[in-house]
């Protein structure tokens, strides 16, 4: 238990360091390829929030309605359709913002800061899990 949250809380600072880590450019610079390694962090952080959020989560009861099966013996908790409905959201939070990226370049280091604070968000929920899950208990 402890050696996930430390391999989380370890890939998340890598995540927000090589954000940190692009040169400062003049204002002219922002279609440089350098300017691409903020959204691509960024996307890189939620999806990996996402995934430990989503493999935490599995089998478990959950509070998002949205995520929680309806019906069957999987009621109320994260299953096969959750797993479905996030990927197609974490996926999609990827394409948008490749694609508001590509179409306004100014707004890259947005869109990478963006992407890395609803990543720490799903680490947190992952975090919670491992909390409050009675299989990581010892």
């Amino acid at each position: 238990m402890r050696c996930l949250t430390k391999l989380l809380v370890a890939a998340l600072a890598f995540g927000a360091f090589a954000g940190v880590s692009c040169q400062a450019q003049d204002m002219n610079a922002y279609s440089h390829p350098d300017s691409w390694w903020w959204v691509t962090s960024g996307v890189t952080m939620q999806v990996a929030g996402s995934f430990g959020d989503w493999a935490t989560s599995w089998k478990q009861p959950e509070g998002n309605q949205l995520l929680a099966d309806s019906s069957g013996e999987y009621a109320g908790r994260f299953y096969r359709t959750g797993t479905v409905r996030k990927g197609l959201l974490s996926g999609g939070i990827a394409l948008l913002s490749y694609a508001v990226a590509w179409k306004f370049p100014r707004t890259r280091k947005f869109i990478g800061v963006f992407n890395m604070s609803v990543g720490a968000g799903y680490a947190a929920a992952a975090l919670r899990n491992i909390e409050e899950n009675p299989y990581y208990k010892p």
